[in-house]
């Protein structure tokens, strides 16, 4: 069965990013065609990116990118649903170092985006994670929750 991670992409206390996250697993969940799983990053505190090696040669040391890499590698051959605040017209830096630690896990992966805040609907958000990222993520589909 096809399995979607909705990751939760902002860290900060008093975030909005957990009610939105578990809004859209609660919707999601009702499918019979896919499994999802909400992840949360702040669970895995994620300093800046610190490992020696670039991390397209996927040899991590830390234990803290293992783990991430654990969390992720369930949905490797997957999707991803990404849920993100919208600061300055891109994603928070939270979710774009998350993203950064780990090359493979993303590379040829379908991904969507919900972003909320921010005044107005913007594409500022669909443009900075992938190419901010430098991943190679095939987005399909993004919204916007005011």
């Amino acid at each position: 069965m096809l399995k979607i991670a909705i990751i939760i992409g902002s860290t900060r206390p008093g975030r909005k990013g957990e009610t939105v996250g578990k809004w859209a697993y609660d919707i999601a969940r009702k499918r019979n065609d896919a499994e999802f799983e909400l992840v949360d990053i702040a669970d895995f505190n994620l300093p800046l990116l610190d490992e020696p090696m670039p991390p397209m040669f996927g040899q991590y040391s830390d234990n803290h990118t293992r783990a991430w890499s654990r969390a992720i590698a369930e949905f490797a051959r997957y999707r991803f649903v990404f849920v993100t605040p919208e600061y300055n017209h891109g994603t928070c830096a939270a979710l774009k170092n998350a993203i950064d630690f780990l090359y493979q896990k993303w590379t040829n992966k379908a991904a969507g985006f919900i972003r909320y805040g921010g005044p107005v609907p913007s594409r500022g958000t669909a443009r900075t994670i992938p190419n901010g990222s430098r991943q190679k993520l095939q987005w399909l589909i993004g919204t916007a929750v005011p």
